[in-house]
């Protein structure tokens, strides 16, 4: 077994109250899973009240309104960390909202369930449905659920802000996740440079502090399961949105870091879903020279051309940056330093010679079944070799069985 190592990204991590963004003219409201047309429930043309429910997908999270106005027209197009997916074109107008219901249910745990269903709750930290997170930690027999206070990306400072602004509500919201869970603990997650500041707001609560090295999360999760404690993780902005479902309120906006040396001023900001990245930008002073846009983490966030592309919910960060590094590909020195990194045990520059070898060999495609998909190999590589799309495409010809 290789040692595990990580590595350190350098701080640039942005400090401040988060900020409510102006809703735009124009929202461009994502509708993930809805690729039959009987999921997309609401027509062009139609006018629609705060909190309506445009999609109803069967595997992805339901979509609501964020704002009251008129559907334009729902159109095929690209959507940062979501790939190509249909979206509703959205004039803001009116102030017309879908009244609030409390959730019923014979069960707390039926109730919860059913929050983070019907207020299409997306879990920050993986981008997946709630409700989906939430069954996968229940079938895993957790026994400590954390609140993640952990970034994963240098400029993004999200997560905190929410744990720090809304921390009433990211309690409430971990109370009932665990209880769905059967977790009989609970807990914040933080960085080893948040963890005083974490002991004075949460009093009484268990804090686990993780080391300063990508993966940090896959890191800390490995450790207590050593220890006998296994545990999860959800994130803040998904606990505070099942808090105020239980409520019978949507999961309409997020929280976003923008930063980065392309912008005059980094903020913190709660943008509705489907807000152009024109519209984030703008407050932040978006520099003339900045020659890329960055959606997601940096490890595997999405590089964006067109500022009129709207943000998705669980986009936790965007970065603008002035000069990017150029990247120069080149072949494998064997370093080992993908091997280090990886907190599954993963060989990943066995994978990239297999791959390219004239004939693969199953027997060396060794348990990339279990690959996170944190891209820690691919940021270590010095040669700047795609790791992470070679495990998982050896993933999916393991899946698949077909060898030649």
């Amino acid at each position: 077994m290789p040692l595990l190592r990580g590595f350190r990204m350098e701080n640039h991590r942005v400090t401040g109250p988060v900020e409510k963004l102006p809703l735009p003219e124009t929202l461009c409201v994502p509708l993930p899973g809805t690729e039959e047309s009987y999921t997309r429930i609401v027509p062009e043309g139609k006018t629609v009240a705060k909190g309506q429910v445009l999609s109803a997908p069967k595997y992805a999270a339901i979509a609501h309104a964020p704002a009251s106005g008129v559907v334009e027209a729902v159109e095929f197009r690209s959507v940062p960390a979501c790939g190509n997916v249909w979206a509703a074109r959205l004039r803001v107008e009116g102030s017309r909202a879908v009244r609030p219901r409390p959730v019923q249910g014979d069960s707390e745990e039926e109730r919860v369930l059913r929050a983070a269903a019907d207020a299409g709750i997306v879990d920050e930290m993986t981008g997946r449905p709630l409700y989906q997170e939430l069954y996968r930690l229940r079938r895993h027999e957790i026994s400590l659920l954390l609140a993640c206070g952990l970034e994963d990306d240098p400029w993004c400072s999200s997560a905190w802000a929410v744990l720090r602004g809304e921390s009433e509500a990211v309690l409430e919201g971990l109370r009932l996740a665990a209880a769905f869970c059967g977790a009989g603990e609970t807990g914040i997650a933080a960085a080893p440079e948040d963890a005083r500041a974490a002991r004075e707001q949460f009093p009484g609560v268990r804090i686990e502090t993780a080391k300063s090295r990508y993966p940090a999360r896959a890191y800390l999760l490995r450790r207590l399961r050593a220890a006998g404690t296994p545990a999860g993780l959800l994130g803040p902005q998904a606990l505070a949105a099942l808090a105020a479902a239980m409520r019978g309120e949507p999961q309409t906006t997020g929280v976003v870091t923008v930063s980065g040396d392309g912008v005059r001023t980094p903020r913190l900001l709660r943008f509705a879903t489907g807000t152009p990245l024109r519209e984030l930008l703008a407050p932040c002073g978006l520099l003339e020279d900045a020659s890329l846009v960055y959606v997601g983490p940096a490890s595997h966030g999405h590089a964006v051309t067109d500022l009129d592309e709207p943000i998705p919910l669980h986009a936790r960060c965007v970065t603008a940056l002035l000069h990017p590094q150029r990247q120069h590909r080149m072949a494998c020195i064997g370093c080992g330093r993908c091997a280090r990194v990886c907190p599954q045990g993963i060989l990943p520059w066995q994978i990239h010679e297999t791959l390219h070898a004239e004939k693969v060999d199953p027997f060396l495609l060794l348990n990339v079944q279990s690959c996170i998909g944190c891209a820690a190999c691919t940021a270590v590589c010095p040669s700047c070799l795609p790791l992470s799309a070679e495990v998982a495409r050896a993933a999916a010809i393991r899946k698949s069985g077909d060898f030649f």
